[in-house]
């Protein structure tokens, strides 16, 4: 079964417009690097300081492994001054998938 990966970032004031170019750089080159990563969303709501990254990743174990992953450490170390308390990351399985 397919898994979703939801992981969000609390962002320090001022830090918003960065940690989302971050995010953005990070999806967008792990998705070409890592072949079970399907799909990956990034929003943000900057008055509240949130950015959040959801991704789709073809099972279970594929997405729990992206933690010990050398090039997530780097984008982790990246962000770790941006940010403001640890970051939320949580599995879960795909029920359903909708696009147009």
């Amino acid at each position: 079964m397919a898994e979703v990966v939801e992981f969000t970032l609390n962002v320090k004031p001022g830090h918003y417009t960065d940690v989302l170019d971050l995010y953005s750089e990070f999806a967008h080159t792990y998705m070409e690097l890592n072949p079970a990563l399907i799909s990956v969303l990034v929003v943000g709501d900057e008055g509240a300081g949130v950015v959040r990254g959801i991704g789709v990743y073809g099972d279970h174990d594929e997405a729990a492994a992206v933690n010990s992953d050398v090039f997530f450490g780097a984008f982790m170390d990246a962000i770790e001054p941006l940010i403001e308390g640890a970051p939320s990351r949580v599995l879960l399985d795909l029920v359903h998938a909708w696009t147009k």
